[in-house]
């Protein structure tokens, strides 16, 4: 297990979150030499991976899957599991001492002259520098008209589910058309014989082949240059607007075999029992940072304000975004890229000169 670290008083850089984008981060700053801590709210790294559904596995395989300095052991599923992925980031945090400070919920962060100020649930922390790594997958979104259905209907989102005895037997809608809504409604369709399990997704599903000619599908994305393109390139933009891909056909099959219901709507309103007697929200998370209180850090809507990770507030950061600098900058594999580019003005912030030993981008 890594090591719990002591919160400082004061230091260069604070991390906000200990994921895979705040590790990542940290390895990078360790690289640098800069003094800095993550801290986390759980209570054990990878434990944001270890409360996921029982069943889940990631849908990128092993090689893309790993963050800079520390590929994945050979032993690891092609897939990894979620707990395969939780072991993986502890690892990863021993192997490279990285200061991580569980259990500790920053509640605030304010701006006082060239400092920021961090108010947490083990004390207050002062920082030259602040990268926020928490992610945008922290507030469940359910949509309003979940509460129209009956009290009877039982609604569950996908962050609370576990297996599917957590959900009544009969007719379940999955609602959602991303690769989680596509990997729980396969799971729960294949659970029992007499359940009817209808995915609703908002639009047609694109669904995304496991492999080419063989190869899986990331290394002609790599290859091609896809993978990373910039987030405003022209095939970015593209993929962008077809919505997320699923990846696999399972999903696909299950459609054609009749085990799994599909349908291409929005759900606009419910009312009492209309809608099916058990629903799944899959419908994602909605961007919320409420202890980011600086000035000119957020829209108006609550969303980080940035260009590529770069806070227009001097000293502040933002990283693990969808679409932050890259197509890929969603996934883990595209931390190794998006950490070192933050480096950079992160280190020029903090006057110091960036070292080539910072610029290497391969895990």
């Amino acid at each position: 297990m890594d090591q719990q670290a002591e919160l400082p008083d004061r230091v260069d850089v604070l991390v906000v979150g200990g994921g895979q984008a705040g590790l990542g981060t940290g390895y990078r700053l360790r690289e640098a030499g800069v003094e800095f801590v993550i801290v986390d709210d759980r209570a054990r790294t990878g434990d944001v991976w270890r409360t996921r559904w029982r069943s889940l596995v990631l849908f990128t395989p092993r090689r893309f899957a790993a963050l800079p300095g520390l590929p994945l052991p050979r032993s690891t599923s092609y897939y990894p599991t979620r707990e395969q992925l939780a072991d993986y980031l502890e690892q990863y945090a021993a192997e490279h001492a990285l200061p991580v400070v569980h259990g500790t919920r920053v509640t605030a962060v304010t701006r006082e002259g060239d400092d920021f100020v961090a108010e947490s649930s083990r004390g207050t922390v002062r920082a030259r520098a602040v990268v926020i790594a928490t992610g945008p997958f922290q507030y469940p979104r359910i949509p309003r008209v979940g509460a129209g259905l009956d009290t009877s209907v039982a609604q569950l989102h996908s962050s609370a589910y576990d297996c599917a005895d957590d959900l009544p037997h009969g007719s379940i809608a999955v609602v959602g058309g991303g690769n989680s809504a596509a990997q729980l409604a396969v799971e729960l369709a294949d659970s029992e014989p007499a359940r009817r399990v209808t995915m609703v997704a908002p639009q047609q599903p694109w669904f995304i082949p496991e492999r080419i000619f063989g190869l899986t599908v990331y290394w002609p994305l790599r290859l091609l240059g896809i993978l990373n393109s910039p987030a405003e390139s022209r095939i970015s933009r593209y993929i962008h607007s077809r919505g997320d891909g699923i990846l696999g056909t399972e999903a696909k099959r299950a459609v054609r075999a009749g085990r799994l219901a599909l349908r291409t709507s929005r759900v606009v309103d419910a009312r009492a029992r209309s809608l099916v007697l058990a629903v799944l929200w899959a419908t994602g998370f909605r961007t919320h940072y409420p202890f980011v209180q600086v000035e000119g850090a957020l829209t108006e809507h609550g969303a980080p304000l940035h260009e590529g990770g770069v806070s227009p507030v001097a000293g502040l950061y933002w990283i693990g975004l969808p679409w932050q600098r890259r197509l890929d900058s969603s996934i883990l594999h595209g931390i190794a890229a998006d950490s070192a580019d933050l480096l950079e003005p992160l280190l020029t912030h903090l006057g110091q000169v960036p070292s080539a030993a910072s610029d290497s981008m391969e895990p």
